[in-house]
């Protein structure tokens, strides 16, 4: 990397550099709302101010639909985060109070309502006076007066809003003020909304868990909302990403690769895809009303997207198609790979079609499974999706050892026959059975064999805990729970073999570290692609003493 193209990718000067660019307001409002999200995390929220304020309300929702929402791990729900919400406010606020009350006025209410009480308790003052002054005082009352006097607040007409964080409580305030100069009526909903929620806590006299218990129930609400136009957009919800992949693992495989139709969940998220009318890409990135209408020129694009290149928040303009750049090279390719590449000579509509199957797997993979204890990567999930359909493909043209790759015709004839989901699916399962649950019986017998054999008490006590845990978790399906523990008693099982069950014992698996080495160059990809290497795994943990770490990479490599 060049020094001016370093320098140019550090935020700073990337915002230096957007910011020369002629006509940046409606190049920025033509970025779709994934680019632009990428290019404010490049930045970093807190440096992109003059970004955000060029961005349309659209763009807005579409950011803050990926932006505001988090997850645990892989395959768990999302949640809202009120914190990054409340930086959002503080952004907005760099461009002017009237431009963030603008923009939040133009937002979903039920989005706002659930933002504005994950940060304040709303109540009817005058309400509780009057409940309050007609009953007898208690000490609950006494509470409930000290606790409103030492907390922040602001009064709009007769409710007063509570702050329950004083370091959101000045932008938030800053808003609402605003939103009570010029969105009056919007400001009074959302306020009567607040209210009814917070007023439970009232009403129960310290009933705190009610109150939360509604600003659950608002938030399910609108992640459900998300979701569904997230769906439409392409992208696979955690929930239903795990519903696939357990669906896969225990759907028997004569089943998978009788199907002639999509499995419900999948079939379910084309439904919502296929919903949404999609608007022509002019109509889709029209700006705002007020902002002067018509193409940035054409040098001035392409001066902007390069910008954008060099920062790596596009891609490259000739960086080469995962499935089809340049002409295979024999021996080379993926089994899927070289089937897919016949269909797009062939049939562009069903090579579209097995496309968008392609696009709904990378995004079950990336929603719904860990890989080495994070999340997938994007070109990682593409990958992984490419290799699992070989497999898939591979069993249902019937692929054995010794038996010749097959023609062009027979190929194209496969992915005429066979959907990329089924392939998938055939794959994933042929994967968990037969080699995360084959080495996680290897893996048993091996523990076993250390408690049996190990002079130590106390090490073999550590060596009985974690063959129990793994024990819970392999019965349950789900040996890839324990892959962390490994590292307890790694001193006993060896450092080989160790990595080896750790790649192995994933929720997709990998060849070890070994099994790729000197194999079809440095490209060659760790992921299982073949029946072969099946073999040569489940070979290697069948050898004595239980795991053959040693010799099982050099076997997996040789038999691809």
């Amino acid at each position: 990397m060049t020094n001016a193209l370093a320098k140019s990718t550090r935020p700073r000067h990337l915002v230096a550099k957007l910011l020369e660019q002629p006509d940046l307001v409606r190049l920025v409002q033509g970025l779709e709302a994934p680019v632009l999200t990428r290019l404010i995390h490049h930045i970093g929220l807190e440096d992109a101010g003059e970004i955000v304020a060029l961005a349309t309300t659209e763009q807005l929702k579409g950011i803050f639909d990926e932006d505001l929402w988090r997850s645990e791990r892989p395959g768990k729900d999302e949640a809202f985060d009120a914190d990054r919400f409340a930086l959002w406010i503080e952004v907005m606020l760099e461009a002017g109070e009237a431009f963030a009350a603008r923009k939040i006025a133009e937002l979903d209410e039920d989005l706002v309502t659930l933002a504005l009480c994950k940060h304040v308790l709303v109540i009817d003052i005058d309400g509780l006076s009057v409940q309050m002054s007609s009953s007898e005082r208690s000490d609950d009352d006494d509470l409930v007066d000290k606790a409103l006097e030492s907390c922040l607040y602001q009064e709009f007409e007769e409710f007063r809003i509570i702050a329950k964080d004083h370091r959101s409580w000045d932008p938030i305030l800053q808003v609402l003020v605003e939103l009570d100069r010029e969105h009056h009526a919007l400001l009074r909903a959302l306020l009567e909304r607040c209210c009814a929620i917070s007023t439970e806590i009232i009403e129960e006299s310290g009933g705190l868990y009610d109150v939360l218990t509604s600003e659950e129930m608002l938030e399910s609400d609108v992640a459900a909302e998300r979701e569904d136009r997230r769906e439409q957009e392409g992208f696979v919800a955690p929930s239903a990403a795990v519903s696939f992949l357990n669906l896969a693992r225990v759907t028997p495989l004569d089943e998978i690769l009788g199907s002639r139709t999509y499995d419900a969940v999948t079939r379910a998220h084309f439904r919502a895809a296929a919903a949404k009318a999609r608007p022509p890409a002019a109509a889709a990135r029209r700006p705002d009303s007020g902002v002067e209408k018509g193409a940035p020129a054409a040098e001035d694009l392409q001066s902007f997207l390069e910008v954008l290149r060099e920062a790596d928040i596009v891609p490259p303009a000739a960086e080469a198609r995962l499935l089809t750049a340049g002409a295979p090279r024999e021996g080379e390719d993926l089994l899927f790979t070289s089937a897919i590449r016949e269909v797009m000579a062939r049939d562009a509509e069903l090579y579209g079609k097995r496309l968008l199957e392609l696009s709904y797997l990378v995004n079950v993979l990336i929603s719904g499974c860990s890989h080495d204890g994070r999340a997938f990567r994007p070109f990682e999930a593409a990958e992984a999706v490419l290799c699992t359909c070989s497999l898939g493909l591979e069993r249902l043209l019937g692929e054995r050892a010794g038996r010749k790759k097959p023609g062009a015709d027979e190929l194209a004839s496969a992915m005429t026959e066979h959907d990329a989901v089924k392939m998938f699916m055939a794959g994933w399962h042929l994967l968990h059975h037969e080699v995360v649950l084959f080495a996680a019986g290897a893996l048993r017998k091996a523990l076993a064999g250390l408690v049996a054999g190990q002079p130590d008490a106390q090490a073999a006590r550590e060596i009985e805990r974690v063959a129990a845990g793994f024990a819970a978790d392999a019965d349950a399906g789900k040996p890839w729970r324990s892959r962390g523990k490994l590292d307890r008693i790694e001193r006993a099982l060896g450092a080989e073999a160790t990595a080896t069950y750790r790649a192995l014992l994933d929720e997709l698996p990998t060849l070890p570290d070994g099994a790729v080495e000197g194999a079809r160059g440095a490209q060659r990809s760790r992921f299982v692609s073949s029946a072969a290497q099946i073999r040569a795994l489940q070979a290697m943990l069948a050898r004595p003493e239980g795991s053959g770490a040693k010799a099982a990479p050099r076997a997996a490599g040789a038999a691809a």
